[in-house]
């Protein structure tokens, strides 16, 4: 059993310093700070990381450091099950139903979730919002300091499109000169 857990401990160590080494991570697992279970954990290249929630379409949390440690949530046979350890501050953090919104802030649209695909150094997330089909690539800004999302909105992007977050007033997305509406979500500085 020691030989187990010291491979375990040489993977979590190798998939750690992937994120940090310049690839994305990705997993779908039980996250901690009431995220949907159908929730998935995202490390990009250089420590930005981040929980999506493909349920309300929009980023959860985010944090700086190492990814995640799964082995809370796979804990073997006749175990409880926990969620996943982050490893790292949370700098960043929302809440609210279905945070992108076309026409209406006020108005929440369905979210139905369509897949994802990952990239370099991002990630892009596929959903449509009220039968809207929406393209979204998550990456960290390259200085760190802010989440960028970019949404490519088929055949709707004449319309005014709005990220609302429960306790913030609505904030309308701006366009691109390619045409995509980009949102920058700003992390704070972690804590020493």
């Amino acid at each position: 059993m020691a030989w187990l857990r010291l491979t375990f401990l040489v993977l979590s160590a190798f998939a750690g310093a992937a994120a940090l080494r310049g690839e994305v991570r990705i997993e779908r697992t039980f996250l901690p700070l009431d995220a949907a279970p159908s929730s998935f954990a995202i490390g990009l290249p250089g420590g930005v990381n981040f929980c999506f929630d493909p349920v309300r379409g929009g980023v959860s949390y985010a944090w700086r450091g190492d990814f995640i440690d799964v082995s809370p949530a796979r804990p073997g046979p006749g175990k409880f099950i926990n969620p996943a350890r982050l490893h790292g501050p949370v700098v960043y953090q929302e809440s609210g139903v279905a945070p992108l919104r076309r026409g209406d802030p006020a108005v929440a649209p369905a979210v139905v979730f369509a897949g994802y695909s990952l990239q370099d150094d991002a990630v892009e997330f596929r959903y449509t919002i009220d039968g809207v089909e929406v393209r979204e690539e998550i990456r960290a800004r390259a200085d760190g300091a802010a989440l960028v999302r970019r949404f490519r909105c088929e055949g709707a992007a004449d319309a005014r499109w709005w990220h609302v977050v429960a306790g913030r007033p609505p904030v309308e997305l701006k366009r691109a000169p390619d045409g995509a509406f980009v949102l920058e979500l700003p992390l704070a500085r972690a804590s020493p």
